[in-house]
């Protein structure tokens, strides 16, 4: 016998769909930091469980959109990671370079009886190369 989706609980391919679009409405990353290169995303994960995630790199350019929320790795989670506010940091410091760590607030599927906390941490380094100021 197949069980479906509880009614009204999103899909991982409907919080796919949902990310394709929050994409899709987000400026360009020129016309919201118009003096930034370049943007670099260094990911990597730790979490209790025996298979950790593998590190991510994304970089962006100009013409890139300006959207800075990660879904969690885990297929079976519906968290994100939000980063707009490490990148506005990034841009403003005079290093150009931050790092933070950030918790998974998302919950686990990979029991329908109940949904465990993902809890998964993300340790990040950001980097903005931006033009010479004039």
């Amino acid at each position: 016998m197949r069980l479906g989706h509880a009614r009204g609980a999103p899909t991982r391919q409907d919080r796919s769909s949902q990310l394709r679009r929050d994409q899709e409405a987000a400026p360009k990353l020129r016309a919201m930091f118009p003096a930034v290169e370049q943007l670099r995303f260094e990911l990597t994960f730790k979490g209790g469980t025996v298979s950790t995630p593998v590190p991510q790199s994304h970089v962006l350019h100009p013409p890139a959109r300006a959207y800075f929320s990660f879904p969690c790795p885990y297929a079976d989670c519906d968290g994100r990671f939000e980063l707009a506010a490490a990148v506005h940091a990034a841009v403003e410091d005079p290093s150009h370079r931050i790092e933070g760590v950030l918790e998974c607030a998302g919950s686990r599927a990979s029991d329908f009886a109940s949904k465990p906390p993902c809890q998964l941490r993300l340790h990040f380094t950001l980097t903005a190369v931006c033009l010479p100021a004039h």
